[in-house]
């Protein structure tokens, strides 16, 4: 099986560790989505449950007893006991060869998706690195040739080994984003594409238009081609340390940036009001903080009527 598998039963654990300790409000929201994202997410969460519940029977030295090669006199009270553990010794053997990532061969597939509020980090077998933002679904499929990535929603940041004779390539519905050796993110979103790059070089085509960025460099992809514009490299991995940067960013970007961490909804009154620029730099996690903030920063006001946030004019 792929590294997708593997990295679908490090979060399940982690989720079966959580709801031993008790489950927040959130973490129960969260955690109730993550399953709705797949029907592989119950499946193997719920194995995982499962295999826990076996060995809580045991303590670590009656695990350890059954795994060596010791002569025991069993009562008929502990067979039960001893071939629970068997069973689920087994079942962690039958999952870890199963989930170990197959490097031999160039070809690699997998599908990556990540949770409200949830960043992943992914090593691939070619020695690239992924790092997915909250609430982003990315599709893999390389072979000897190509290392193709689909981005199907959200934003990413790879980090690319240099390889000639098997470029590396994204594509959003729209972009396509060509590289040999680089360091750049890429923010797909319903109406545009933006690529940042961090270091190296990248080539961005879109239609009829292609466009090369080099570091430092941005471009915004929609339907009416592609701009460039020179950023701070600097700042292009900012959110994967928790900041979220605006300069004059319109209010409701700045709004889609902070729901890819929380689960609420945003109203705004007017259309004016929802293209109010603003700027500064932001805690990811701390969204109540920022909404008490905005009113001080810009002439709005807020108000909460149950799970909705209302923006009005001040």
């Amino acid at each position: 099986m792929d590294r997708q598998q593997t990295l679908l039963q490090e979060q399940a654990n982690k989720w079966l560790e959580q709801q031993k300790c008790g489950f927040t409000t959130e973490q129960e929201e969260q955690f109730q989505y993550w399953l709705s994202l797949n029907p592989d997410h119950k499946t193997i969460f719920e194995e995982s449950k499962q295999i826990d519940g076996l060995l809580a029977q045991f303590s670590e030295q009656e695990i350890e007893n059954l795994s060596t090669s010791k002569v025991f006199r069993f009562s008929q009270a502990n067979v039960w006991m001893a071939t629970a553990a068997c069973l689920a010794i087994f079942m962690i053997s039958l999952i870890s060869f199963t989930l170990l990532p197959h490097t031999e061969s160039s070809d690699y597939s997998a599908q990556y998706s990540s949770a409200i509020g949830e960043q992943l980090k992914v090593n691939l077998p070619e020695g690239s690195k992924l790092y997915l933002d909250a609430q982003t679904n990315l599709n893999i499929n390389f072979n000897e040739h190509i290392r193709s990535n689909t981005l199907v929603k959200g934003r990413a940041l790879f980090d690319v080994t240099t390889n000639p004779k098997r470029p590396f390539i994204v594509n959003t519905d729209t972009t396509k984003i060509t590289v040999l050796g680089t360091k750049f993110t890429v923010d797909k979103k319903p109406l545009n594409t933006r690529i940042r790059v961090s270091h190296g070089r990248v080539k961005v085509q879109s239609n009829q238009h292609i466009v090369e960025l080099i570091q430092g460099q941005q471009a915004y992809v929609n339907e009416q081609g592609i701009s460039v514009e020179n950023i701070n490299p600097t700042l292009i991995d900012a959110w994967q340390h928790g900041r979220l940067i605006f300069d004059n960013t319109p209010l409701n970007e700045v709004f889609v940036e902070f729901n890819r961490y929380h689960d609420r909804e945003f109203k705004f009154a007017s259309n004016e009001l929802s293209q109010l620029p603003l700027s500064g730099t932001f805690n990811a996690s701390e969204l109540d903080n920022f909404l008490k903030l905005l009113p001080h920063v810009v002439p709005v006001e807020i108000k909460t009527e149950k799970d909705q946030i209302i923006i009005n004019k001040l």
